[in-house]
């Protein structure tokens, strides 16, 4: 069911979360209420906890053999931990109360009035009338209500709301019930974010083109241009709503809505109450904390409409839950060395992400990319305290609100998103950069890349290592011999010697190292030449190589012998800018 939902962008900017079309399949409850009700009939069944919690869970493959794989692959791989889901008691909570609210509403919205008085003969046995006196019909009450999810950002509001509905078929078509023709399609959910502008009327007009989404309708095209008001519109959503047989409206990123655009809190919770009211569907509202301060002075009024309460969604403590949910994500590791999960592990994580799990989520992605790559891949609670100051700055006003108990600045802050998926791109960018500059020096991009080392955070010693190493290179050097004469050459002369010295050292160790390369060579295919291996041609008064071992043994570097003998006028040609 899961692989056909996606989300598609409409025209204010904000997304609306699309499900799957079904064909109605009918199952009858147990519960008298909900017999002889095509809506209801044509839904999942009730769900246990524990086969809420099954249904819930979000488990990509994982292999161990995948440590081993290239270092290109890990790094991609360890973007599955987004799409890790290890449900809680909130969400398990949240997929009773969706299952409640979506059949409460359906109770007294029976499209079939032949069926609605074998539902009522169900329901109230006792209840005495005429069934060809319309006269004596009892008449029951409408029973939609809602209810509201706030909370800090990051938590896992929206995507628990999604993975609830998910659950359930978007759109269902009915073709027969019980023998009779019934043509219709029920829509069962439908969610909605909240405009960028924040403006009630940009809400309703995303009510209408959500629907045209999911349907293949045209009501977005009729209204988008009306001049009438949001409160003006709401009997054609109400029109819409009934006749598509709507089970649950929700509202996400209620926060967005401004109060300068929507006219005052009184009148966004006197919309919000007709909205349930007038369409006469449950209304889920969901927002951060900064929603929270818009309708404080209001909230007992849309407690009223949306009877089913609030859920107010807070961290996650430090306890089993939390224990469960790191021990799941941890599974997801992806670097060459194995990291054992221990309590020092455990409670790092949990300080710098304080109990959010987008953020742990994230945090950990962000620490493995950091060691992916590196000569030592094993995770550290150092290495994620230090990710966590280095790469979650956005967060910081978040997570201190947190650690301090400070309800006032959660309520300021409680719209950061702490890490947005772009910022991972970038930040998984720039680890590649590092790898590949590590790893194959002697390319063009590279020696570019090279340029701008230190905005990705290189030591001075390893960028020197670079530009010494790429001089060699592109004097016909093989990578592996560039680098380690590199890197003897500044041992030899020590961090502050000049590179240009540091450079010819380094020069000097590669014409040596093919010279016994090439002498191994001729030895393997003229053993007989070892008789005269020791003794040597000797050197004109002019040949370089005679004044620089005259140097060697006058203590005298190779760069300074050939600068006094005339040799060398300018160092411009080995310098890589």
């Amino acid at each position: 069911m899961m692989s056909d939902l996606k989300k598609q962008i409409l025209d204010e900017g904000s997304y609306a979360f699309v499900g799957n079309r079904v064909t109605a399949r009918y199952t009858e409850e147990f519960d008298p209420m909900h017999q002889h009700n095509v809506y209801l009939a044509a839904l999942p069944s009730i769900l246990s906890d524990r086969e809420a919690a099954y249904q819930l869970r979000l488990e990509p493959a994982y292999l161990e053999s995948e440590r081993q794989l290239s270092i290109e692959y890990r790094q991609h791989a360890v973007q599955r931990l987004v799409n890790v889901v290890q449900p809680t008691a909130n969400q398990l909570e949240l997929h009773q109360r969706f299952s409640r609210v979506i059949r409460s509403g359906y109770v007294t919205r029976n499209p079939l009035s032949a069926e609605w008085n074998k539902q009522l003969r169900s329901a109230f046995p006792n209840l005495l009338w005429d069934e060809v006196n319309e006269y004596t019909k009892p008449v029951i009450s409408p029973s939609a209500t809602g209810f509201s999810i706030i909370g800090t950002s990051g938590v896992g509001k929206t995507k628990s709301v999604e993975r609830v509905l998910a659950y359930y078929p978007q759109l269902i078509v009915h073709h027969e019930y019980n023998g009779n023709a019934f043509d219709r399609h029920q829509l069962v959910w439908l969610k909605l974010e909240c405009p960028y502008n924040g403006s009630l009327k940009a809400l309703v007009l995303n009510f209408f083109q959500s629907v045209d989404v999911v349907m293949g309708t045209d009501f977005y095209r009729k209204f988008h241009k009306s001049r009438r008001s949001a409160d003006e519109l709401l009997p054609d959503m109400a029109i819409i709503a009934s006749s598509l047989g709507l089970g649950v409206l929700v509202i996400d990123e209620i926060q967005r809505l401004s109060l300068a655009h929507s006219g005052g809190a009184e009148k966004m919770l006197n919309f919000f109450v007709k909205l349930n009211n007038q369409i006469g569907v449950p209304v889920v509202i969901v927002g951060t904390h900064k929603a929270q301060n818009i309708l404080t002075k209001e909230l007992a009024q849309i407690r009223r409409g949306l009877g089913q309460g609030d859920m107010i969604w807070s961290n996650q403590e430090n306890d089993e839950q939390w224990q469960l949910f790191v021990k799941k994500i941890w599974k997801y590791q992806f670097t060459t060395v194995e990291t054992p999960l221990d309590n020092k592990l455990k409670d790092a994580l949990y300080e710098e992400s304080q109990g959010i799990l987008d953020i742990a989520v994230k945090l950990y992605m962000l620490t493995q990319w950091s060691v992916i790559g590196q000569s030592n891949e094993k995770i550290t609670p150092a290495i994620i305290k230090d990710i966590a100051r280095e790469c979650m700055k956005s967060a910081q006003p978040i997570l201190s609100a947190l650690r301090n108990g400070r309800t006032e600045d959660l309520i300021k802050y409680g719209d950061v998103i702490p890490l947005s998926q772009e910022y991972l791109e970038d930040y998984l960018k720039t680890q590649k950069e590092r790898v590949i500059l590590d790893g194959r020096l002697n390319t063009l991009q590279n020696q570019q890349k090279a340029e701008k080392w230190d905005q990705i955070n290189v030591a001075d010693e390893e960028l020197l290592v670079i530009q010494i190493a790429m001089a060699l290179i592109n004097a016909g050097v093989d990578e592996n011999t560039a680098k380690d004469c590199a890197k003897k050459s500044l041992q030899f002369n020590g961090a502050s010697t000049d590179l240009k010295v540091a450079m010819w050292d380094a020069f000097d160790l590669a014409r040596k190292e093919r010279q016994n390369v090439t002498a191994a060579a001729k030895s393997k295919k003229s053993p007989s030449t070892k008789k005269n291996s020791s003794k040597t041609m000797p050197y004109s008064e002019q040949d370089l190589r005679r004044i620089v071992e005259q140097g060697y043994k006058d203590g005298i570097p190779p760069y300074q012998s050939l600068h006094e003998a005339g040799y060398i006028h300018t160092s411009l040609e080995f310098h890589t800018a």
